[in-house]
């Protein structure tokens, strides 16, 4: 520790001390001239006093001269003085080192300082690893003290080692002469020339300060520390896959080629120990584009999966190429399956590579250890190899693949049929809605005919299976134009609607086995429930619109059944109140009754109707609202739900000359 120069106030156990400044500085030391020894100026006798002091300064060898020495009284204390004119700054330094020699020989024990020693080692990626060592403090007893010189005592301590200590100043190099290799070496710093000016007893109280501020510069152990340090700082970097002895590798090889080397090995450590690796799921999506413009995209995917390994091996070759890691399993089938593992840090696997590995067939997965910044400790490793998923990433694997083959065969099927489907639906607008209804009557027509023929139990025959498949024709035709039809449903009462208003225009029986209107028109009178009178207006309009033949008697029956059904709806009675869902196909597929249908009386429309003030200014409705691309106005029920929704638009239409007309 540096005495230096300075003016503060340092206390001791006893009491504090004043270091003076340079103007109050004086020697309290020098050496005697016949033997050389240090002398203190209190341990002159009288007969020493003034020039007679027989002592000389340590540092010119010039005579001092004794002042005050050995009176009891004094005014300024008893010191050494050089001769008048004499330059003695440089002597008040050495005299302060001449002075803490001597009282250090006087010590009988002392505690030595810890000693460090660090040592560094480049690893294979050009990072340095540092360690440190240590051999601590330790208190020692000495055993004999000799001097060299004024600033340098040997101490031989009681178990035989010997420590060399020299007291330097600033800039100044010390050596020793001849043999130092069994000696340690300690420096301290003493610079401050107040020494030069006290007693023992303040020296051996200061002693300790600079004691403790002693700086090794060379350990009996220093060779050992520096091969623990160094060993340390190996295994730091082996720690951190960042070193490897080089004695099996080729010398061509570089750093960068060798930690490579030491990465695939510990991958196959790895897994050789663990016998298990999580592979990351599979993911691939496929994209089709179809003859309209659409992009059609599939996606297919696997989730990730551990699976126990069989074998590991290392850089086998595989023709001209060498995979880092080729891992083998077998599957709860007893399929075998083999992948290919590359190891990468800084610098990507090219397409060239990628290629080469991908041909012989095996999944290839690339375990970056970029991602992780570069630098893993081994455990980290360890875990990222076996059980980590975001380092990896599969280079190449051939069930994407197939799975995209399969995504683009399906997307391609798909939009082959959707082609189809779109060109015979374009055949089928490019025919009337009103043909296709003219041969869906036809073909049932036809379909009861030859079911009649057949018998009354079976249903089939070829000209049968002709007629249905013709009726099933026209039916999604009539779908594909906008009309909703289940001609084959037999809980849809439709069919029998149809099959009664048919048979009311040809006068004789389709889907009954009667040979006249009339006894369909009787069964018709004969419903029972709100089910299916609540169609009976249908066949009266059908009744009115295809007169069939009736006698007399049958016509006042067709006509009281007329008077009971309106008398009903005009008192305002449910029972006859027709659904109109069905009358925009019943006005295609009987284009007579299509102006009667239109006739809100006896449908929910009346009421509508009835209820309407036509004095009020209301607005007509943008014909938006419920206007239809197949017709030129919604209605039936499509109209009915409508102007349930928008009563005010409802009457406002149908005040309309456009909805007079058309509801006429």
């Amino acid at each position: 520790m540096s005495l230096q120069h300075k003016t503060e106030v340092i206390k001791s156990s006893e009491r504090s001390l004043r270091v003076p400044s340079s103007h109050d500085l004086v020697m309290a030391w020098a050496v005697d001239q016949d033997t050389d020894q240090p002398r203190y100026i209190l341990q002159l006798d009288a007969a020493h006093r003034g020039g007679k002091s027989n002592c000389k300064c340590p540092s010119c060898d010039l005579p001092l001269v004794a002042v005050n020495a050995a009176k009891a009284v004094f005014q300024k204390r008893p010191h050494f003085r050089h001769p008048e004119g004499a330059a003695r700054e440089r002597c008040v330094i050495v005299a302060a080192r001449k002075a803490l020699t001597e009282i250090f020989g006087q010590q009988d024990r002392i505690v030595l300082p810890r000693r460090r020693r660090s040592r560094n080692v480049e690893g294979l990626s050009g990072r340095y690893f540092d360690a440190w060592v240590e051999r601590p403090s330790e208190s020692v007893r000495i055993n004999e003290c000799t001097f060299r010189d004024e600033a340098t005592a040997i101490l031989t301590l009681d178990d035989g080692r010997r420590l060399v200590v020299r007291l330097v100043g600033h800039g100044e190099v010390s050596h020793l002469e001849g043999d130092e290799s069994l000696l340690a070496r300690i420096e301290l710093e003493v610079d401050d020339p107040a020494i030069a000016m006290m007693s023992p007893e303040e020296i051996f109280e200061r002693l300790e300060l600079a004691w403790s501020g002693a700086c090794w510069a060379q350990h009996w152990v220093d060779a050992d520390l520096d091969r623990d340090a160094e060993a340390k700082a190996r295994a730091s970097a082996a720690e951190a896959l960042d070193w490897l002895e080089q004695t099996d590798l080729p010398n061509s090889q570089g750093p960068a080629e060798r930690r490579e080397t030491l990465l695939h090995r510990e991958v196959k450590a790895i897994l050789e120990r663990e016998k298990r690796i999580c592979l990351p799921g599979l993911h691939v999506e496929a994209q089709w584009r179809r003859s309209n413009g659409f992009v059609d995209r599939r996606t297919w995917s696997e989730p990730a999966s551990e699976v126990e390994l069989t074998s590991v091996e290392l850089e086998v070759h595989l023709g001209c190429s060498v995979p880092d890691v080729i891992a083998t399993w077998v599957d709860d089938d007893r399929w075998t399956h083999s992948i290919l593992i590359e190891v990468t840090v800084t610098n990507p696997i090219g397409e060239e590579r990628i290629d080469r590995l991908s041909s012989f067939g095996f999944p290839v997965l690339e375990i970056d250890i970029g991602r992780m910044g570069g630098k893993v400790t081994r455990e980290e490793f360890s875990r990222l190899v076996v059980d980590e998923i975001a380092g990896k990433r599969w280079l190449y694997h051939p069930t994407l693949d197939e799975e995209e083959g399969h995504l683009l065969a399906d997307m391609k099927r798909e939009s082959d049929e959707l082609d189809v489907a779109a060109r015979k639906r374009q055949e089928i607008l490019n025919i009337p809605a009103a043909d296709w209804g003219l041969r869906y009557l036809q073909a049932l027509q036809q379909r009861w005919q030859e079911q009649l023929a057949a018998s009354d139990d079976i249903n089939g025959g070829e000209a049968w299976q002709k007629a249905q498949d013709a009726l099933l024709a026209a039916a999604n035709a009539l779908e594909t134009h906008g009309y909703l039809i289940a001609p084959l449903m037999d809980e849809n009462p439709l069919r029998t609607i149809i099959a009664r208003l048919l048979s009311i225009r040809c006068g004789t029986g389709v889907e009954y086995k009667f040979d006249n209107a009339w006894a369909v028109i009787n069964a018709i009178r004969c419903d029972r429930g709100e089910s299916s009178l609540k169609w009976h207006t249908l066949y009266l309009i059908a009744v009115r619109t295809y007169p069939p033949t009736l006698t007399s008697e049958q016509e006042q029956k067709v006509a009281k059944w007329r008077e009971t059904v309106k008398s009903s709806i005009e008192n305002e009675e449910p029972a006859y109140v027709r659904d109109t869902v069905y009358d925009r196909l019943l006005g295609l597929l009987f284009p007579e009754m299509r102006s009667a249908l239109n006739n809100p009386f006896g449908t929910p429309l009346q009421i509508l109707e009835k209820d309407y003030d036509a004095t009020e200014d209301l607005p007509e409705p943008p014909p938006a609202q419920f206007v239809n691309s197949n017709d030129a106005f919604l209605r039936g029920r499509a109209f009915s739900e409508w102007a349930q929704r928008h009563p005010e638009a409802a009457k406002a239409w149908l005040s309309s000359p456009a909805g007079k007309t058309t509801r006429r």
